[in-house]
């Protein structure tokens, strides 16, 4: 029997290695060369995966006036011969690029891991293998970790109302060139020109619904990719010539940030909640429970930055704080497909609707046993920085009347929605996660699931004094000159 045994885990092992060996031996290697049809065949691939699973396309070319079919036939004329895969990969971020959503994007292996759990429910509809991981973090580090090494220069840019401002001051050749100046061109072109022309082979080009353009505030980490590791600046009056990988002279130092969750008492009368991510449940349930006073009249979750993790977090903390049933309606929009519905059948009751499907579900959050049954309003803090599960929650603070949103839209198309699905194209084995569904429970006036209940914007102004002369995450700051935080005190 022992005998028996070790030659069964023998022959387990010869198969698994040769299960391992197969899936391999087609994954691409690093600087493969691909052909001109490789390359087309794997965007035609890419294009026809968006109009197939794609539904919030239509709301994106509606609310940005792009045709993101014409985009991919443009794209698809840069390819003109050979490339290596270390360069194409590029190609495929500006294809992505195109949906302008942060669900979407190249995956790494930690997606593509998940992706492939037997029991994970999208899975049935990727073609993705665990294999797929062995060049995922490689891929992954081209368009980050390798982008951010090439800029050195140290220049930062905000954009604010419809312009560019230069944040951290320097000198260039003597000449101090100060903070909150106005940048209006770069290499002579106007700024808003520019960008949009090469918003695609931006990181993450984002939509200003106010001033109807592209903006992208971090475009200094897109150039040298573009040929363009030097290039020229007009900041004010002065032309300003940039080399990516040479620090300017003199630049001035941000005020050192504190970081993490925290609550706090403001007045003995509002309990502020900072959510920089959605992890971490019981920390925030233990500590509210710890903290919460009777005295407590507003609560406010601060979710700026927040860039998303699970559902379970701030639905489990509502039901510590609520005093009675909070309802809200989920309600998804995705294109009509069989394998899709039936794998997320669970969240909701779905209807087709010719080429689309509405997946609904009418959710009721209770209050736990040991919630302190708070019946005051309570403020949802958000930047345009909210992601996945942080703008789940925006989402449900607009339906909900004892909840009010504040601070400023989110750039991209928002909401309560599902995850992306992971695929990866046939040809040069590139991973990418690509978003699907929209979240429709704003109706006809508010689409795009980007607007707050209260707009609450810095000026220029503010926003300096903010990064220069203060830690914005410390009390003082919080309880005396958070701005978002003041309208709360006085409404």
């Amino acid at each position: 029997m022992k005998q028996t045994n070790q030659q069964n885990r023998m022959i387990k092992r010869y198969c698994i290695l040769c299960v391992i060996f197969v899936c391999m031996w087609n994954i691409p290697s690093y600087g493969q060369m691909l052909t001109k049809a490789q390359m087309l065949a794997d965007l035609n691939f890419l294009q026809g995966h968006v109009n197939e699973y794609c539904y919030f396309v239509p709301l994106l070319e509606q609310r940005t006036g792009v045709s993101v079919n014409a985009e991919f036939d443009q794209l698809k004329q840069t390819i003109t011969g050979p490339e290596p895969i270390d360069k194409f990969i590029y190609t495929v971020r500006t294809g992505l690029n195109f949906l302008n959503d942060w669900h979407t994007g190249i995956a790494n292996k930690w997606q593509i891991l998940m992706c492939c759990t037997p029991n994970y429910y999208l899975s049935p509809l990727s073609n993705a293998t665990v294999a797929d991981t062995l060049h995922a973090t490689y891929y992954q580090r081209l368009i980050t970790d390798s982008i951010y090494g090439k800029v050195k220069c140290g220049i930062w840019i905000k954009y604010l109302n419809g312009k560019y401002y230069n944040i951290r001051s320097f000198t260039y050749k003597g000449i101090p060139v100060q903070s909150g100046e106005k940048i209006s061109a770069i290499d002579g072109i106007p700024i808003n020109r520019f960008i949009n022309k090469y918003r695609n082979q931006m990181l993450f080009p984002l939509w200003d619904p106010v001033h109807k353009q592209w903006y992208e505030e971090s475009f200094i980490y897109a150039l040298p990719e573009m040929g363009m590791q030097k290039f020229s600046l007009t900041i004010g009056n002065k032309k300003i010539n940039i080399d990516c990988a040479k620090p300017m002279d003199n630049l001035q130092k941000i005020h050192a940030q504190s970081h993490g969750p925290k609550m706090l008492l403001i007045n003995n009368d509002i309990l502020y909640i900072d959510m920089p991510s959605m992890f971490n449940a019981n920390w925030y349930i233990n500590e509210f429970l710890h903290i919460y006073i009777s005295s407590i009249k507003k609560i406010i979750i601060d979710i700026r930055n927040n860039g998303g993790g699970s559902d379970g977090v701030w639905q489990d903390l509502l039901k510590k704080i609520i005093d009675k049933p909070l309802k809200y309606r989920y309600c998804v929009g995705m294109k009509h497909n069989a394998i899709l519905e039936k794998a997320v059948s669970s969240f909701g009751t779905i209807k087709v609707e010719g080429s689309n499907a509405i997946l609904t579900q009418d959710v009721t959050l209770r209050p736990d046993s040991n919630s302190v049954h708070f019946n005051g309003k309570i403020y949802v803090l958000q930047n345009q920085h909210v992601y996945s599960a942080a703008a789940a929650l925006s989402s449900v603070a607009l339906q909900e009347r004892n909840m009010v949103l504040v601070g400023e839209p989110i750039p991209v198309i928002a909401g309560y929605t599902l995850p992306p699905i992971l695929f990866k194209l046939p040809n040069s084995g590139i991973a990418f996660e690509l978003a699907f569904s929209a979240d429709l429970s704003g109706g006809k006036k508010n689409p795009y699931m980007d607007k707050v209940e209260v707009p609450v914007n810095l000026s220029l102004k503010e926003y300096l004094d903010m990064i220069f002369h203060n830690d914005y995450h410390s009390d003082d700051f919080l309880r005396n000159k958070d701005k978002l935080i003041q309208y709360v005190k006085e409404h």
